[in-house]
């Protein structure tokens, strides 16, 4: 391997002999070290001086010193034979089958924690993959997963695409709710008065949700990009809509926001699946398996 750099090419030998002298103190114990010949070590350090342009060591004196310029090449040859590490190591990994990169789509409503968990672990097991994590919302999970394409997919809504093996994950339980000052808040209500405020909703919203909003949302609606936007929306008593409970625990607590009360059911349990292609590597089967 050759580090070319302005014109001056590098080899990992000279960089290694380098390294090797100042690591064992002398020639003689660089080269037992190395497991070269005393002469291999001499040459590869002459022949580094001719490519630099200057020299890296001084000769004077019994013992022989890296010089001021070696110095700085020393530090660079350090990095160089760190690089060649680390690449060595991503190879093997790779060749023992790990993606080398997996990306995941997931549905903003689904709680993130356990999917960046999943994640963290294969960062903090030195997992060569490298893991695009995107939130999208609704409809917008699998048209991200056919463009991107993506090798996972969180979704609540049912995909289009008949040819994916879907696992079920956990529930993710939501209600219909309004700020506590809002008419909504208090009372019961039927689907006329309702439809005379404003329902907010997220783009993506599609009627395979079957929510009990359904009738309603064709016609008295305003689209927000998330569910973030959506729950700030619903504080700042805009209007009225469905947010994940896990969302909104300590409103819900403090009664800043309440659900409301009307002729049909206030609350709806979302049921997200993640879905693939079919065969998935060990990145993304650990994965899986950490959500499941």
């Amino acid at each position: 391997m050759v580090q070319r750099v302005n014109n001056v090419a590098v080899t990992l030998e000279q960089a290694r002999a380098l390294v090797g002298l100042e690591s064992a103190g002398t020639f003689a114990a660089a080269a037992t070290a190395l497991g070269r010949g005393h002469t291999s070590v001499l040459y590869l350090l002459r022949t580094l001086e001719d490519v630099l342009g200057f020299a890296v060591l001084d000769r004077r004196g019994y013992r022989t010193r890296l010089t001021a310029r070696g110095r700085r090449v020393l530090e660079s040859c350090k990095q160089l034979l760190a690089a060649e590490a680390a690449l060595a190591s991503v190879v093997h990994e790779l060749r023992a089958g790990w993606e080398p990169t997996l990306t995941v789509v997931f549905d903003g409503i689904v709680p993130a924690p356990p999917l960046l968990r999943a994640v963290g672990r294969l960062v903090e097991h030195r997992v060569p993959t490298r893991v695009d994590v995107r939130a999208e919302f609704l409809a917008g999970v699998e048209a991200a997963f056919r463009e991107t394409p993506a090798d996972l997919m969180i979704a609540v809504i049912p995909p289009r695409a008949t040819d994916l093996v879907a696992v079920p994950l956990p529930p993710v339980p939501a209600s219909l709710v309004v700020r506590a000052d809002h008419v909504l808040a208090t009372g019961k209500h039927d689907e006329r008065e309702l439809d005379q405020h404003l329902l907010l909703t997220v783009r993506g919203s599609d009627p395979r949700l079957q929510l009990s909003t359904a009738g309603i949302e064709a016609h008295s609606t305003v689209t927000l990009n998330d569910f973030g936007a959506k729950r700030e929306a619903i504080l700042a008593g805009i209007g009225y809509g469905w947010l994940p409970d896990a969302m909104i625990t300590r409103e819900l607590a403090t009664k800043r926001l309440r659900r409301i009360r009307w002729t049909r059911a206030s609350t709806h349990t979302f049921q997200p699946r993640l879905y693939h292609r079919g065969a998935v590597g060990p990145a993304a089967q650990q994965v899986i398996a950490a959500l499941t």
